[in-house]
């Protein structure tokens, strides 16, 4: 009779046929748990992942309890790309020995597969208060979690914490790249220098070079890095938007031209593309494209139908942001023609806006993803997805779903002085993004419009850390730390706002407030073609003339604001 110790010295010298035929000649009855494990164990190597399934099933119906054909279900569901069976399996893991620390590390890691943040940080942060082995990875893993989602000023914390276990070259990258999104040039020049010195030749390396040259004005020669890189995808489709960015059309297109087949398939390129195609008009096949953006990712409504255009008169249709809280300001409003075509539309926005919307619109209720994520709808379609049927449709430009709560406009309006124009402002947004670091505007290329006699009150929540010195010499009034329903009747109660392409620009020009849009060289797509067709009526565009050059908006803000207050009557 074959030995259990013969069994798995064969598995490890990948003699799996042996291994096999020594399973089979195995017949003590009290360890085929253990046999049908090692089976599962021989076909997940061998990639029969069906019989492999089989057996490992096998081995936990003998006994319940043993923790290795668990584990191994864990990884076969890993390479089927199966996350929820893979999340399973990682809990069942705890419920089987809660002791072991490993298994934390293992069921973080599931809720990441499968898109839960919330869960995904506990059960990091429980690992390390566990004392768990692998700290420094825990840390990198939470901090590349906020990188994911836009949030590098978070990230870059718990990637300092990573390396106080140990410097190497993934974490220090990662600062690298943090502190490029944060602008931090400081910062950024200390760790480029030490990842430059651990390793020049790492490809993260090389691509967070051509991304610390942008940052520091160094254009060509963050091209030569790009171009000489170009095989890589990452790298292509990056210089594509470069080329975008600082007007390099025709370059852009030959380049577009010339590797389009190659990168077709790539879900950052489809983005880029189709916003691309929106940017110019070409919205048949824009949208088509725009479809393969990240953000559409949802786990809460999976198995709900996507709506496509059919009747939908007695039918439940969800429609949920998946973008930033300026989408949702901005494209809320195709909203209503669904609501005329529908008699049960619910909006799920963020928490933190929810009291901005009207909640009196005839067959339209307004919630939460948090407040609709156990209930039942007929169809579902993403915000961004939902302008694609509505585009064209002559809306009042005037009508919206905005609203402002009334006692707090009465707060403000007797608060707010009148004794000269009252100016809101708002010059950065967030840290990340496809037209970062072009939309925001360092405050130091504003500092001559405030030398104009007029009141003027920040609106934005955070001051980036290059601001921070001008903001203190600058008499602003801050009231950016409000909330944004708050905000908004701040908004309605100033004479002007001057917004760079944040969310705030299109809250103030969604309530029809005079508003003047600060733009970069190249902006967004939605300041394409698409504004030609539905823009605001309250909004002035002032729009850079060179690259990454700011002063003709600052002179030409200057010159009409200047003359804006000279024409107010106090």
């Amino acid at each position: 009779m074959s030995s259990l110790k013969e069994i798995v010295e064969k598995i490890k010298n990948q003699d799996l046929e042996k291994a096999l035929k020594l399973c089979d000649n195995y017949n003590n009855k009290n360890n085929q748990h253990i046999i049908s494990n090692f089976k599962g164990v021989i076909y997940l190597i061998k990639g029969d992942l069906e019989l492999s399934e089989k057996n490992l099933l096998t081995s936990i119906r003998l006994k319940p309890e043993f923790e290795d054909p668990i584990k191994n279900l864990y990884s076969l569901f890993l390479k089927k790309k199966d996350f929820q069976k893979v999340l399973f399996y990682a809990k069942k893991l705890i419920e089987t020995n809660n002791n072991n620390i490993d298994y934390y590390y293992k069921l973080a890691y599931a809720h990441n597969l499968n898109h839960n943040l919330n869960e995904t940080l506990e059960y990091y942060k429980k690992y390390i208060s566990l004392d768990g082995k692998n700290k420094k990875q825990a840390y990198n893993n939470i901090g590349c979690l906020y990188l994911q989602r836009n949030n590098p000023k978070t990230a870059k914390d718990f990637f300092l914490k990573g390396i106080d276990f140990g410097e190497d070259k993934i974490i220090i990258n990662n600062l690298l790249k943090s502190y490029i999104l944060l602008r931090d040039k400081e910062n950024s020049d200390i760790f480029f220098d030490k990842a430059k010195k651990i390793d020049k030749e790492f490809i993260e390396f090389k691509y967070n070079e051509a991304k610390y040259l942008i940052l520091n004005d160094r254009i060509e020669e963050a091209i030569k890095i790009l171009v000489d890189n170009i095989d890589n995808s990452q790298f292509l489709i990056t210089l594509l938007v470069l080329y975008s960015n600082i007007g390099r059309k025709d370059e852009c297109n030959k380049l577009l031209k010339k590797s389009k087949d190659r990168v077709i398939n790539e879900p950052e390129f489809l983005n880029y593309y189709g916003l691309k195609l929106l940017y110019e008009g070409n919205f048949d096949d824009g949208w088509k494209y725009y479809e393969h953006r990240n953000s559409k990712i949802t786990d809460f409504f999976r198995d709900t139908q996507e709506w496509t255009g059919e009747k939908i008169d007695n039918k439940s249709i969800l429609v949920f942001n998946e973008q930033g809280i300026g989408d949702s300001i901005q494209f809320s409003k195709y909203i209503i023609p669904l609501t005329k075509i529908s008699k049960n539309v619910t909006f799920a926005v963020q928490t933190n806006i929810q009291n901005l919307f009207r909640n009196d619109i005839q067959n339209l209720s307004i919630g939460t993803i948090k407040d609709c994520k156990d209930k039942k709808f007929d169809f579902k379609i993403a915000l961004g997805s939902l302008i694609k049927f509505f585009f064209r449709e002559n809306l009042d430009k005037n009508e919206n779903l905005l609203q402002t709560n009334k006692d707090d406009d009465l707060k403000w309006n007797e608060k707010i002085s009148k004794d000269k124009l009252n100016v809101g402002i708002v010059w950065s947004g967030s840290y990340n993004g496809a037209n970062e670091p072009y939309r925001s505007i360092p405050l130091k290329s504003l500092r001559k419009i405030f030398s104009l006699n007029a009141n003027f009150y920040c609106l934005q929540n955070e001051i980036w850390d290059r601001d921070k010195d001008d903001f203190k010499s600058l008499n602003l009034i801050d009231y950016g730390k409000y909330k944004l329903d708050e905000i908004a009747s701040i908004i309605k109660n100033l004479d002007l706002i001057i917004a760079s392409d944040t969310s705030l620009l299109h809250l103030s020009a969604s309530l029809n407030k005079e508003t003047w849009g600060m733009l970069s060289f190249h902006p967004d797509w939605r300041w394409g073609e698409l504004n030609k067709i539905t823009p605001y009526k309250s909004l002035k565009i002032f729009k850079q003339e060179t690259f990454n050059d700011w002063r003709n908006v600052e002179d030409q803000i200057y010159i009409d604001l200047e003359k804006k207050i000279l024409n107010k009557n106090f």
